[in-house]
């Protein structure tokens, strides 16, 4: 592949996600802040679609999202978000300073390795998990039997029958209330996670962040996280984000529009 940066124009560039939420939203919303042309594929994960015949050609694990550039394949969403920046023209989304580029990595390595998994178990056993009781056991192990990684199949099993311990479900919520809390703390430091410029850092948490003020409206509000709410408010403000978030089958996009109503912006931009 040609190292030099290529544009929209000048290559292939498919994007396989679900909703533009967490690890879809990643790939998303740095294409839209740089403006990047791309192919959408919505792969729906509601219907397991990640473990389908076709998708499996694309990626063999089952994992969205998955970016094809010129025939190369990429289906880890951090690692993905650096080569995007790489890869093609636009606003740069890496500070240049060394030390900022060290705290971006930092931010983006604690999010995917601690925060991602807590808010991950929550959601799947809030929203996914009650959709599986009463069906025929025997169902639900085919559809085990169809998730290619291990790991994976671990965690589904949990959600399928209902197997995820009381006590994991409660760390998970202390490891968001403090990543709430640590969030809060850097943003009275600097108006953004790395720094004086918007970068992969607040992409990599916006992408599952932008939620709070619903989610966690008594841990996440003007009162009791003032710095954390202005970041929010910043970030829901740039049209780059507000493309991504449309950029799903509604329920993302109807959710942004009343997040935005509570932090006091437009909610006709992100109709």
């Amino acid at each position: 592949m040609d190292a030099e940066k290529r544009t929209g124009g000048m290559s292939m560039l498919e994007v396989y996600t679900w909703e533009p939420n967490a690890n879809s939203g990643k790939p998303l919303l740095c294409l839209k802040e740089k403006q990047v042309p791309f192919t959408h594929h919505y792969i729906d994960m509601g219907k397991r679609e990640q473990f389908s015949a076709a998708f499996l050609k694309i990626n063999p694990d089952g994992t969205i999202p998955a970016i094809v550039h010129d025939g190369f394949v990429m289906t880890e969403s951090t690692p993905a978000m650096e080569y995007i920046d790489d890869a093609f023209d636009g606003p740069a989304l890496r500070p240049a300073d060394p030390y900022w580029r060290w705290k971006m990595r930092l931010v983006m390595r604690y999010m995917d390795n601690i925060v991602c998994p807590a808010l991950a178990m929550i959601a799947s056993n809030r929203l996914a998990a009650p959709g599986f009781r009463g069906k025929d056991p025997e169902e639900l192990k085919r559809e085990l039997d169809r998730i290619p990684l291990p790991e994976r199949r671990a965690s589904w099993e949990k959600l399928m029958f209902d197997k995820t311990p009381a006590a994991d479900l409660a760390e998970s919520q202390r490891r968001i209330a403090d990543a709430i809390t640590r969030f809060d703390r850097m943003l009275g430091e600097t108006p953004w996670l790395a720094g004086d410029s918007y970068s992969l850092a607040d992409i990599n948490v916006m992408a599952t962040f932008y939620g709070l003020p619903i989610n966690q409206p008594d841990q996440v509000n003007a009162t009791a996280t003032p710095h954390l709410w202005d970041w929010l408010r910043r970030c829901h403000a740039r049209p780059g984000l507000q493309e991504a978030f449309r950029m799903g089958n509604g329920f993302i996009g109807k959710r942004v529009i009343e997040i935005r109503a509570l932090l006091g912006l437009d909610a006709e931009v992100a109709a």
